[in-house]
């Protein structure tokens, strides 16, 4: 009797099972090809927070979304040095950078006039800095690869991240972002 039983639930651990190992190379493994073309017209970026995307726009138009992680306080406006918040506002690329701990790093005008204005208005005296869009070091790009997605595709992302207020992308979305975009670059991060 035990026979067909375990005969009858193979079919299911062997979907389970090859579901599973579909996820992690979804997860785990860079996109196959996606062409990066050799300029973008009137580049711009959006981050939407609570959607953990990025957006590149070209000359106006979608060029493509990104999947993208935050700090380990996602939810809110950035207010002061080292409460792990991403800034929400209108910000530039200030300056970019290659660095074994960030991959590529495109920093961003972080605290511009505004957030300033409002840190005094709190009583901040650090509303903090160093906030850019950036990748990881190499040896943990699968790692952080996974992460990224799987925290865009299922909204864990808006409960934590491993930044301390950055915008962290996997390693070859971020090449994408850094040789297309240009220091001036206008980016809008939204709640």
């Amino acid at each position: 009797m035990t026979r067909p039983r375990l005969l009858a639930k193979r079919p299911i651990l062997l979907a389970t099972l090859v579901l599973a190992a579909v996820a992690l190379l979804v997860l785990f493994l860079p996109p196959s090809s996606l062409a990066t073309p050799a300029s973008c017209n009137k580049p711009e970026i959006v981050i939407r927070k609570k959607d953990a995307a990025l957006d590149l726009h070209c000359g106006g138009k979608l060029f493509r979304t990104f999947s993208a992680t935050f700090g380990a306080q996602p939810v809110g406006q950035k207010e002061r040095e080292g409460d792990e918040r991403t800034p929400e506002g209108v910000y530039r690329i200030a300056s970019k950078s290659e660095s074994e701990r960030f991959y590529r790093f495109l920093g961003i005008s972080y605290p511009g006039p505004e957030d300033l204005a409002r840190a005094k208005k709190n009583g901040i005296d650090k509303p903090g800095g160093g906030i850019g869009i950036h990748g990881t070091k190499p040896k943990l790009a699968a790692l952080a690869r996974a992460w990224i997605r799987l925290s865009s595709a299922t909204g864990l992302g808006q409960v934590w991240g491993p930044t301390d207020g950055c915008i962290g992308l996997a390693n070859e979305d971020v090449v994408v972002i850094y040789a297309l975009v240009p220091v001036g670059t206008k980016v809008t991060i939204k709640p």
